[in-house]
């Protein structure tokens, strides 16, 4: 008769805090979820690849996003004066930063720090119409001058 009502008393112990535990749990995953990113593939084209990394810094507006735009380089040289356009459909605004570089360094191996771009859109349109971005990128490879236009479209829907 002693021994059952003590370990009785352990397991409300036990499951008191278990919800305690589970109360704050959406808190952190709403958070992880707003800073939590995506990687979409703008394009390839002359060794040059620009991809997107999509956060959302905002968790009160689902709207806004950050796009950071990552130039790697695979070719065997420096790409020289990057310049990177982005036109936006008319339901969607932008504020773009500077690149950090307009000089991409032959990209090998982690070691090397990536060219970014930060770009901020709000699509006014969310959940009706999915972001979408054409790009103009220019740059200098090995003396050629290289133009290249793309689009991207390769955001989750409803989300960017």
């Amino acid at each position: 008769i002693h021994p059952h009502p003590p370990p009785a008393a352990p397991p409300p112990a036990i499951s008191s805090p278990a919800p305690t535990m589970s109360a704050p749990s959406p808190t952190p995953s709403v958070s992880s979820s707003a800073s939590s990113s995506i990687t979409v593939q703008g394009f390839t084209h002359q060794g040059l690849t620009v991809e997107f990394e999509c956060s959302k810094t905002d968790a009160w507006n689902k709207q806004h996003s950050l796009l950071v735009a990552k130039f790697i380089n695979k070719t065997d040289a420096p790409l020289y004066g990057l310049h990177l356009q982005v036109a936006v459909p008319k339901y969607v605004t932008m504020e773009m930063k500077p690149p950090t570089s307009t000089t991409v360094p032959v990209t090998a191996g982690s070691s090397t720090k990536l060219v970014t771009q930060r770009i901020e859109v709000t699509n006014t349109m969310l959940g009706t119409k999915n972001l979408m971005l054409k790009l103009k990128a220019s740059f200098t490879s090995k003396g050629n001058k290289v133009e290249h236009l793309a689009t991207c479209s390769g955001f989750p829907a409803g989300q960017y």
